[in-house]
């Protein structure tokens, strides 16, 4: 069952830890509604570059609700078919453009930038700062913040992402939830130098592949990295030292990757990471949620991060605006109602690993008809499940 959002407005004040997808969506629902809502945000700004995100669904309704669905759709890849090419550039095979984006695709910066648009009327920024500590009473959570300021809410949410703090603070640490994928990812943005025309390129190799695709009206590129690896040791603020892990992964790929590295190392905006999953047995406790890739990070080879991302936080909002005398049931509800969605985003990522990084010593470079519509029919179920317990706004 679900619960419509036009409320009678409530005073409750709410601390939402991060600014990304999931901690924006949640921030202006529950503002919607009356809530008092503070955002914090480690960043000193809303995180721009990255990878391009899909919205499928359910999702495209909820940012249609917020407000925000011309400008998303202003901001759209507009990319067809992509091509798969060997190492010398020779296409192999054509993937129609809904194997890779969904019912709309734009680049995640400009997601975050949209949607803070949306947000600004009742809900207080605080750019710059996080939370150093939390202590729970029976009035409320008493919250450190980083720059020393304290302050009282009647419920915090974690919305920090992959690397969650408010996770570490209330659950335990990372390694007990996050679980590496076997691969790494890196990004970064380019000009159109190989003169795309609203597609993209894979180049596949065991243990490999490079994506590139036009963003930005064939403006730019973005270029991703994906390669096999056992959990790395590294200095995550030496962005220098990631790039080389990269390079090393590349080195001998053919095509255009000797030019493709010289413009990585030349890029402001060059981003790195494991490729992992979040899984948690519970996604609260006590006074404290968790909510989109804190909570239940799919990976980015699932293709429906976002898309979970704001679905759950339109259902942890539903729930939280339904039950305003007891917000640890609106908690338990919002875990129950998107159980099955998040556990199938986490066998769709498992699954697309190998359709999309050929596994190591793989001689054949083509992928099987059979196994694309497998992960195809496998991400329809996932959006079904989402569909189906997004809330009517």
């Amino acid at each position: 069952m679900t619960h419509g959002l036009t409320r009678q407005p409530d005073s409750r004040e709410v601390l939402i830890c991060g600014a990304g997808i999931a901690g924006i969506v949640l921030a202006h629902l529950l503002a919607r509604a009356g809530l008092r809502v503070t955002v914090v945000e480690r960043a000193s700004a809303v995180r721009t570059g990255g990878n391009a995100v899909d919205l499928r669904g359910a999702a495209v309704d909820v940012v249609a609700a917020m407000g925000a669905l011309d400008a998303i759709c202003g901001q759209q890849t507009g990319n067809g078919a992509l091509h798969r090419i060997d190492h010398e550039g020779n296409p192999i095979a054509t993937l129609p453009a809904d194997a890779i984006a969904g019912d709309v695709e734009l680049p995640r910066g400009d997601l975050n930038t949209i949607l803070l648009g949306t947000t600004q009327a009742g809900v207080d920024y605080l750019f710059g700062d996080s939370v150093e500590a939390l202590d729970e009473t029976r009035d409320g959570i008493h919250v450190t913040f980083d720059s020393g300021g304290r302050r009282t809410f009647d419920f915090v949410v974690g919305a920090d992402g992959l690397h969650s703090r408010i996770r570490s603070l209330t659950f335990g640490p990372e390694t007990s939830f996050v679980r590496h994928l076997g691969c790494y990812q890196g990004h970064f943005t380019m000009p159109n130098d190989l003169d795309l025309d609203r597609t993209g390129l894979l180049l596949n190799l065991p243990g490999r592949t490079l994506g590139c695709y036009t963003i930005h009206n064939n403006h730019e590129l973005v270029i991703g990295w994906f390669f096999d690896s056992e959990p790395l040791t590294y200095d995550r603020r030496d962005i220098t030292v990631q790039q080389k892990l990269v390079a090393d992964a590349f080195a001998d790929a053919g095509w255009r990757v000797p030019d493709l590295v010289d413009a990585m190392y030349r890029s402001n905006d060059f981003y790195f990471d494991p490729i992992d999953q979040v899984v948690m047995e519970e996604l609260h406790c006590g006074r404290v949620a968790l909510v989109g890739d804190a909570a239940y990070a799919p990976s980015l080879l699932s293709g429906v991060g976002a898309t979970l991302a704001i679905v759950g936080a339109a259902v942890l909002a539903d729930e939280i605006i339904s039950e305003p005398a007891d917000v640890g049931l609106a908690f338990a509800r919002y875990q129950k109602r998107i159980t099955e969605m998040i556990t199938l985003g986490r066998e769709l990522a498992i699954r697309s690993k190998d359709w999309f990084i050929l596994p190591a010593g793989a001689e054949d470079l083509q992928i099987s008809l059979a196994e694309e519509e497998q992960v195809h029919a496998l991400r329809e179920h996932v959006v079904a499940a989402a569909n189906r317990v997004c809330p009517q706004l």
